[in-house]
């Protein structure tokens, strides 16, 4: 199922997996079905649209050459894998009931508010401008939330229901430190550039160090000395810090520094700060009991435990489906399997051959008929 995020949402704004499109200067493709699923298809466009997907994703993670080469062969009968576990699963979804229409409608929705526009007209004719149909950009989007929609309720829902208090219980006490609202902070700050002469900006910033943590106003100095703009305003940085974003530099002075705290000289990039403690929150252990604390609980939990379940449910599927894979497309390590169907190409010759034998079957019946008839 990694792969059907990986893949088949990368496509949301303007490219899915099942939509046929073409860059700029490049030929439309002429379609045709490559796979057969129960009663709806697979299209090449598809297959192809997703490959390529794939391919910048790799270019991505800066693999060229023969590597590159190597891992999209090892992706293609992934690709085409997750393409048909997807029309399974929108198939199951129609089984189910299960209406997507208004998250469909949120994406359309928010397309339009990215691209400016105030109709669904606008946004069709940027999507066919881009090389996208909408009504297919539609389909493959009410799949994609079909999709998820039936995990949810088949899979996920499941797993859900079989946690135990000690399942989560134990998942709390292994990872306690991470149940926990970080520590905030909020400062104020001096700003003394480094100037053409380093050792003299330091001593200045030592001198206004020193002056705040006698008792002198922490807000005059700043509007006195600092600068940068934020001096005029008495330096103050304005909302609380997370401890957790503050730089390690700034983070080791102000940590563990009670309210009212002013800092010796922190060197950064463009020269030296001075920074007072204004207010502080402590970092608070969240406890077991606690709603936020159960929700993030249970989602790690259904997340680790539904990965086998998902492959297995897939399986069933795909095992009650009716499934056909064009030769051409039967990757050697897909998990999916193709019914074999013998065809025979209709030909005259074979009608005629037909038509002769049923000609000569239908004669020896009424000749043994006769027979038959004549017996004394």
């Amino acid at each position: 199922m990694k792969l059907i995020k990986s893949v088949l949402l990368l496509g949301v704004a303007f490219l899915s997996a099942n939509i046929a499109y073409a860059q700029e200067g490049e030929a439309k493709l002429v379609d045709e079905v490559i796979a057969r699923v129960n009663t709806g298809v697979i299209m090449r466009s598809a297959f192809e649209a997703a490959q390529k997907e794939v391919l910048e994703m790799l270019k991505k993670e800066g693999l060229t050459g023969a590597e590159l080469e190597k891992k999209f062969k090892e992706w293609q009968p992934r690709i085409l894998d997750e393409l048909i576990n997807t029309q399974l699963l929108a198939q199951r979804a129609k089984d189910l009931s299960i209406n997507v229409e208004p998250q469909v409608n949120q994406q359309l929705l928010r397309m339009m508010k990215e691209n400016n526009c105030e109709s669904t007209d606008c946004l069709g004719q940027k999507m066919r401008e881009a090389g996208v149909d909408m009504e297919e950009f539609k389909r493959s989007m009410t799949e994609v939330f079909s999709k998820d929609a039936v995990i949810s309720r088949e899979v996920y829902g499941r797993v859900y229901q079989q946690l135990t208090e000690k399942d989560k219980r134990e998942v709390y006490d292994k990872n306690k430190a991470f149940y926990t609202e970080p520590g905030e902070v909020t400062l104020s700050r001096i700003f003394i550039a480094t100037g053409k002469d380093p050792n003299q900006s330091l001593q200045r910033a030592k001198d206004i160090s020193v002056q705040a943590k006698g008792g002198a106003d922490f807000a005059a100095l700043a509007k006195r000395f600092s600068e940068e703009a934020l001096g005029k305003e008495g330096g103050k940085l304005g909302p609380a810090i997370k401890f957790t974003d503050l730089t390690p530099e700034v983070k080791t002075v102000v940590e563990n520094a009670p309210v009212g705290t002013v800092s010796d000289p922190v060197k950064l990039e463009n020269g030296y700060y001075i920074f007072r403690v204004d207010e502080r929150k402590e970092t608070k252990q969240l406890g077991f009991e606690e709603e936020r604390v159960q929700e993030y609980i249970a989602r790690t939990l259904v997340q680790q435990r539904s990965e086998k379940q998902i492959e297995e449910y897939l399986a069933k599927l795909r095992d009650e489906a009716f499934i056909e894979i064009d030769p051409r497309y039967q990757f050697e390590n897909s998990k999916v399997k193709s019914a074999q169907i013998r065809r025979v190409p209709y030909t005259e010759e074979k009608e005629k051959k037909k038509k002769d034998k049923d000609k000569k079957e239908k004669k020896a019946e009424e000749i043994q008929k006769a027979t038959a008839n004549n017996k004394p």
